[in-house]
């Protein structure tokens, strides 16, 4: 059993997969535009959307993340549906929070709140001037916060990036937590070159606010770089100590997830490594529950990782004892 950095006397959280990939399996049509948002525009594929949380649930995960990702101004505004976003993003957290049951004794999954990059994934060139970021992000939260039980900052592609994303969570949603999540290259970096504790450092001015730090939509070998810087700085990885660790790594070759120039408009998110099949994922998933120190306490996947790959990450977890079983407590 690992015990939470935290004080409490659990293990391992298992977190879900790749919404995005896993919803055209289901029979939401592709929309190279909006992406994974138009499961929450079409009201016929709104059954879909609980129905993609549930296989992610019925395999393992005790935590699942709103489908909102694409609910950000650099899709909607392609689309003239900027006006939409805030209906959209309450919807992807009813849907969830459909899946997962309501809180308390019948709750069969904890629900993340997912707030993301606004304009584009790993672009750190591309963010939106501060004000209006924050203004963006307090209106998801705000829009949110009924039906999740935290906020995840997640891809996050820099220190400012994450910051619009905290501040918003404080201005739309005064009293919740959020996890801040950094995407980083094959060196454990930013996408803006930050070395990942210094990334992690400029979290520690919001103790407030934030709950839980990590690395997510990279890599699983991005991970342990990443996680070396962190080691070696000591407030930092104090810090990270006493809070949740998370990990959720993705299936892509390297020229996507190394955020290579491509267009996201005829971009094939089905094209993911062959090496990394379930049961790899899930021996990797497993070394990072078990790190020596700074073990990870919530550990999952990201693009490409399908309810398969978790099903076989938490029978792995729990084979060495380390998954968690039980309803989530929030």
């Amino acid at each position: 059993m690992i015990r939470s950095p935290i004080g409490r006397s659990t293990v391992v959280r298992v977190l879900d997969g790749g919404m995005g990939v896993l919803l055209p399996k289901l029979g939401v049509p592709k929309d190279p535009i909006i992406w994974s948002a138009r499961a929450l525009v079409d009201e016929q594929n709104h059954p879909l959307v609980v129905r993609a949380h549930r296989q992610f649930i019925d395999a393992g995960a005790t935590a699942i993340i709103t489908n909102s990702y694409s609910v950000i101004p650099g899709y909607l505004r392609k689309a003239d549906m900027v006006d939409r976003a805030p209906a959209l993003a309450a919807l992807a957290a009813g849907l969830a929070r459909e899946a997962a049951g309501a809180r308390g004794a019948g709750c069969s999954a904890m629900v993340l709140g997912s707030l993301p990059p606004l304009v584009e994934s790993y672009r750190a060139d591309l963010l939106l001037p501060e004000d209006e970021a924050v203004g963006w992000y307090a209106m998801l939260a705000r829009a949110m916060v009924r039906d999740v039980d935290h906020f995840i900052c997640e891809t996050m592609s820099c220190p400012a990036e994450a910051t619009a994303a905290i501040r918003g969570v404080a201005k739309g949603a005064p009293d919740a937590k959020a996890w801040v999540c950094f995407t980083v290259d094959s060196e454990g970096r930013c996408r803006d070159g930050t070395p990942f504790n210094l990334a992690v450092r400029a979290l520690m001015t919001f103790p407030n606010i934030v709950s839980g730090i990590g690395v997510n939509c990279c890599m699983p070998e991005a991970v342990e770089p990443a996680m070396s810087a962190l080691e070696s700085d000591v407030e930092a990885s104090s810090f990270a100590a006493g809070v949740e660790r998370v990990v959720y790594a993705n299936a892509y070759p390297k020229s996507h997830s190394e955020g290579l120039e491509y267009s996201t408009e005829d971009f094939d998110d089905e094209a993911v490594r062959e090496d990394l099949n379930a049961q790899r994922y899930a021996e990797v998933a497993a070394t990072w529950a078990n790190r020596k120190t700074l073990p990870f306490t919530t550990v999952g996947g990201c693009c490409g990782i399908l309810p398969h790959h978790i099903e076989q990450v938490a029978a792995t977890l729990k084979a060495i004892g380390s998954a968690s079983v039980d309803r989530p407590a929030h």
